[in-house]
């Protein structure tokens, strides 16, 4: 899996304004920009700043969609100064004040164990042009290109021509810029404008530098794209960290990701979704009228959820529920012997096995055998949308049946009462979380396996439903890209 991929897009998404909902009547970038503006014109009023050169602007063929509160704006016009470390080799000592190059953070992490030094004499002499700070940005500009790291410490050091210093006008702005530095739409724009040929390195110009435009949000709007990411990123840094050992097994990578969505660290929680609450009232009317209707049977409500029970922190406007509470779970039925239902008949009835589903998969789209009508009274029916789980051998995989036909008793149906977007219920049933939770159920019979009451006292996370929607869209975004 390229994670490293991965990861640009996902800051795509984010500094694309599609990661969380926008504040449209409370938040401006403009009013932001304005507030950046004077602090930049002031600081050059007072010679704490120098006039850059910044090169036109002809990269707007790689713009893009932004909220209509968000600006676009030129990296200089962010920063007190985009600048260079020296462009002179100095003189290395053994031991004195460390001097970074583009070796030194291209990992996307500091490395101080293989640095040089340089005297603090000297240090001091380079540090009055370029003094790298806390809250600055360094960004590889010549050779290794674009990487972005931020100076989140107090330590003396200078740098070597090869890395920019961004200074941003606000320490607010540096993990946001950082995040942007480090995206799908930087790289492209450093192809179409870094300077060398075949004789001399690749490098971006600083008054080319200067003029890379960048998606602004307000203020309040990147703090939460920032919190967001670090989440996300920590998520994939881990997998990358892990990846040899899921290298044959992409269906675990992807239940990490199903954990991360199911936990509430994929999405942003909004007032306007309400509560968990209202979901869990409509369940039991939707329950009660179905109950009334002969659709399906009263059930005894399961034990309640104790605070031992819980396994992790969830949103604030989510709920703990047992599984059972919020779907109906039945099992399939056999007819036997199975060979005297069987026909050849194209009008009979879908016999939906498990060997007609690949694992992994999503859909049940076709069987291979059907069954003659006789054979549906002993059996199950179900219906497109339905919910199957496989409840004996490879049990708790789960498919959504897109098909009409009956299942046999090595499925469980789980019929849903409103509960639940049905690509968030599959993400929660897909997720190593409820796997584990299954595999400690089934353990301890014969043969490992599901049923109905090891299912339905299964403890799950409940978000509002609005969320569970925007939680299923952004797995399938990050989906598509592994």
């Amino acid at each position: 899996m390229d994670t490293l991929s991965l990861k640009k897009k996902i800051l795509d998404i984010a500094i694309s304004g599609k990661l969380s909902n926008q504040n449209l009547r409370l938040e401006s970038a403009e009013r932001d920009y304005a507030e950046l503006k004077q602090v930049k014109s002031n600081l050059l009023k007072s010679k704490q700043a120098k006039k850059e050169k910044v090169a036109p602007n002809t990269n707007d063929d790689l713009l893009f969609d932004i909220p209509q509160n968000w600006k676009w704006c030129q990296l200089a016009d962010l920063c007190k100064s985009v600048t260079d470390g020296t462009h002179k080799t100095p003189t290395y000592i053994e031991n004195g004040v460390p001097f970074l190059s583009v070796k030194n953070i291209s990992s996307g992490r500091f490395d101080f164990d293989d640095v040089k030094y340089i005297s603090f004499e000297e240090h001091e002499e380079l540090i009055k042009r370029c003094k790298p700070e806390f809250g600055d940005i360094l960004f590889c500009r010549i050779g290794t290109l674009g990487k972005a790291i931020e100076v989140d410490f107090d330590r003396t050091f200078s740098i070597f021509v090869s890395l920019g210093l961004i200074k941003p006008l606000d320490t607010y702005l540096s993990k946001y810029l950082v995040l942007v530095l480090n995206s799908g739409y930087v790289d492209l724009w450093i192809r179409n404008n870094k300077a060398g040929d075949s004789m001399h390195a690749a490098k971006i110009n600083l008054n080319t530098l200067r003029s890379l435009m960048i998606p602004l949000p307000p203020k309040e709007e990147q703090e939460r794209i920032v919190n967001r990411l670090e989440k996300i990123i920590e998520k994939i840094d881990l997998l990358n960290e892990h990846q040899s050992e899921y290298m044959n097994n992409l269906e675990t990578l992807k239940s990490k990701l199903y954990d991360a969505g199911i936990q509430g660290k994929l999405t942003e929680q909004l007032e306007s979704d309400g509560n968990s609450i209202d979901v869990i009232l409509n369940v039991e009317n939707e329950r009660k009228k179905q109950e009334d209707e002969g659709i399906i049977k009263a059930v005894k409500r399961q034990d309640e959820i104790s605070e031992e029970d819980i396994p992790f922190k969830i949103p604030y406007n989510w709920k703990w529920v047992r599984f059972g509470d919020v779907a109906y779970i039945v099992r399939g039925g056999s007819p036997r012997p199975i060979k005297q239902y069987i026909t050849n008949d194209s009008n009979g009835i879908n016999w939906i096995k498990i060997g007609d589903v690949e694992k992994g998969g999503k859909y049940i789209i076709e069987t291979k055998e059907k069954i003659i009508p006789e054979g549906e009274k002993k059996s199950r029916k179900v219906y497109p949308g339905d919910f199957l789980l496989t409840n004996s051998m490879s049990f708790g995989r789960p498919y959504i049946s897109k098909i009409e036909g009956c299942i046999h008793d090595g499925w469980l149906l789980i019929h849903d009462l409103k509960a639940f977007n049905q690509d968030y219920l599959y993400y929660l049933l897909s997720s190593g979380y409820l796997y584990e939770q299954f595999c400690k159920k089934a353990s301890g019979a014969t043969v490992d396996n599901l049923n109905i009451d090891k299912v339905s006292s299964a403890i799950i996370p409940l978000p509002p439903l609005a969320e569970q929607k925007r939680i299923a869209d952004k797995l399938d975004s990050i989906l598509s890209y592994i």
